[in-house]
């Protein structure tokens, strides 16, 4: 008994092709969903510098504003 066949039917060859036709689709479309993800984590951590900075910056204003308040004492 012969577990491989030497010539395929059209309907193998047909499921073959399909199937990776399917794989491929569904690589591309998981490939562009990572694209996405990424694009949005890479905008959201220009957002949270951006925060951080003005954080920082406020902060600086409240120590100086301290430090006068402790001078005019």
């Amino acid at each position: 008994m012969e577990v491989f066949v030497d010539n395929p039917s059209i309907y193998e060859v047909i499921l073959l092709i399909a199937g990776l036709v399917g794989i491929y689709v569904k690589f591309n479309n998981d490939i562009s969903k990572i694209k996405n993800r990424i694009y949005t984590l890479e905008q959201s951590k220009d957002e949270v510098k951006d925060l951080l900075k003005e954080l920082q910056e406020d902060l600086a204003e409240i120590k100086l504003l301290l430090a006068r308040k402790q001078i005019d004492q």
